[in-house]
This record gives structure tokens, sequence and C-alpha cells, in this order.
């Protein structure tokens, strides 16, 4: 079980599920820009729900790195690929963490 800020325990079996589901989201922003998709509402998206996971469970400290980088990209314009692309991939590496570790 994980305790919340608000003192629920929650299955560390769903959290784990919801912190795959989010690190499949993150992975395919790579590919949504490849292709030139609009990969800017998912990225807006996938802040908040970091940044609303970060605050239920602070004891999580990557949780809110992983928003921050994620916010970054959103926020810089023409950001290079390469760049982005590495920026992804911390991301993922960061939420595999936080997964193995809740």
């Amino acid at each position: 079980m994980t305790m919340t800020k608000y003192n629920i325990d929650i299955d560390t079996v769903t959290v784990q599920e919801n912190l795959s589901r989010i690190l499949s989201q993150v992975f395919k922003l790579l590919p949504m820009r490849e292709e030139e998709k609009d990969w800017h509402k998912p990225l807006e998206t996938l802040v908040v729900e970091l940044l609303g996971l970060s605050s239920l469970f602070s004891d999580q400290r990557d949780l809110l790195t992983c928003a921050s980088k994620l916010e970054g990209l959103q926020v810089s314009q023409d950001i290079d690929f390469t760049l982005y692309r590495r920026t992804i991939f911390e991301c993922c590496s960061l939420l595999d963490r936080i997964k193995q570790n809740v």
C-alpha cells in the first residue's frame, strides 16, 4: 500500500499500473513529434497529471523532476529533436525507477 498526503492507502499495484500508463504516454511523445502530430496537448496533460501525482505522493521527488523536464519541453521554443528525445528517455527512466520503488 502507498500512502497519499490525505492519509489514504492506495494499492501499490494500482499505482504501478498508473505509472506504466503514464510512462507509455510519455514514450509516445517521440513518434508524435517525429510524425509532426500535435504533441503539445498530450505533453501539457502529462505535466498536469505528474504535478498532481507529485502533490499526492510528496515522498516521490522524481515525479517533480520528471514533470519539470516535461514542462521544459513544453515552454521551449524550437527545441532541438536530439534534446527532446534525450529528455523523453530521461523521463521514461525516472518513471520506471519510481514504479520499481513504489
